[in-house]
């Protein structure tokens, strides 16, 4: 395996590192650790040793408050594939005062947040100030998708993925479409993921959860079975577009993240599977959402008039606080129009391949190839 350049420079700890002791083991016993990772490895487990104590304390506080908790609000639920936009979408939402969300800190650190005086600046410590793939400002006060917790707190995540590619296509039919699990372990990860919302509600004082998460793009039937009022947002983008900032994305991430080695011939096949995978899932299930819950929206639309349609997303969702949340989102949306977007190119072997590969969804979407795509 070549050496990957990336410019997501951090230090030599596991994105494990928020984990508890047995979902550390379970998880990395899940494929093979290439022998140059294992001081990577140790180091996370030392301050997993550290946490430990803590996550005991944890345990016990929240216990009663999460078993006990009633959600007066559905959640509502931004899916999309990655790369489409939910990111931006997600936080602008966040920006409404009324919405509660996972934190940064709270998606590495799902079994401290009680503690989190302590490992809250450890981890300002060691992360970036952007993000790569896109250029997005981090903070451990941000919005993230509440999978990276998952991936800390059970092993039944399809992000374990990024410690070890090769078992994409196992998580993906066992931990996105819950195929070939039993109803104890299914049951085990509902739990889990409210255990993990109710966190995220108390930790930001705030009843209505705005949850971001591209894998929930195929969960629909799971999420209804758990929230059958939960309503959704569903923005997507040009699917030639989604392909070359997805293998940007992915590129960045990998090589900090993976455990194992991998080649990248075979991640990029694994790219277009989930795609059509998570696609052909959501087309398959979106009926199951009632229409009224139901906001689409393409990405090419929304970035050029943000709050029109934030406005619209409230009025046909019914969220009631857009009077005092218009503020400061146009507040948000000036200060980010000096973002500069990524700019692509293509071979002309992968246009064809994605033309043909994913030609349904660009049908379904209304798509054609991008006009002032530079393919080479």
């Amino acid at each position: 395996m070549a050496k990957r350049e990336t410019d997501f420079n951090i230090p030599p700890i596991s994105p494990l590192v928020g984990s508890t002791i047995p979902n550390f083991f379970r998880v990395i016993s899940m494929g093979k650790i290439a022998l140059r990772l294992i001081p990577t490895l140790l180091l996370t487990f030392l301050v997993i040793l550290i946490a430990t104590p803590f996550q005991l304390y944890e345990y016990f506080y929240f216990r009663n408050k999460v078993k006990n908790h009633k959600f007066n609000k559905p959640p509502v639920f931004i899916i999309g594939h990655w790369r489409s936009g939910t990111t931006h979408l997600h936080n602008l939402l966040c920006q409404d005062p009324a919405n509660g969300f996972t934190t940064t800190y709270h998606a590495v650190f799902p079994n401290n947040l009680k503690s989190k005086w302590i490992f809250k600046p450890f981890m300002k410590l060691n992360m970036p100030d952007k993000r790569p793939s896109d250029n997005i400002r981090l903070s451990t006060e941000f919005p993230q998708e509440e999978e990276f917790a998952l991936g800390n707190m059970t092993h039944a995540t399809f992000y374990h993925f990024f410690y070890f590619p090769s078992i994409n296509d196992l998580l993906y039919e066992k931990y996105i479409r819950f195929h070939g699990i039993s109803s104890n372990e299914k049951n085990k990860f509902k739990s889990k993921y409210h255990e993990l919302l109710v966190k995220a509600a108390l930790n930001t004082g705030k009843d209505q959860l705005i949850i971001k998460n591209p894998v929930n793009t195929g969960k629909i039937k799971l999420l209804l079975e758990m929230f059958p009022d939960a309503k959704f947002i569903h923005i997507y983008r040009n699917p030639i577009v989604t392909y070359l900032s997805t293998v940007k994305f992915y590129n960045s991430l990998l090589p900090t993240s993976s455990l194992e080695n991998y080649e990248d011939e075979y991640v990029i096949q694994k790219i277009i599977l989930n795609y059509k995978n998570l696609m052909n899932d959501f087309f398959e299930t979106k009926d199951l959402i009632p229409k009224e819950n139901l906001y689409e929206i393409r990405y090419e639309e929304f970035e050029k008039d943000n709050l029109f349609y934030l406005k619209a997303i409230y009025e046909k969702l019914k969220l009631k606080t857009w009077d005092n949340a218009e503020r400061f989102l146009s507040d948000y949306i000036q200060a980010q129009k000096h973002y500069e977007k990524n700019k692509y190119k293509i071979t002309k072997a992968e246009l064809e391949l994605l033309l043909k590969e994913w030609g349904f969804a660009m049908e379904k979407l209304k798509y054609k190839t991008p006009e002032n795509l530079d393919v080479i």
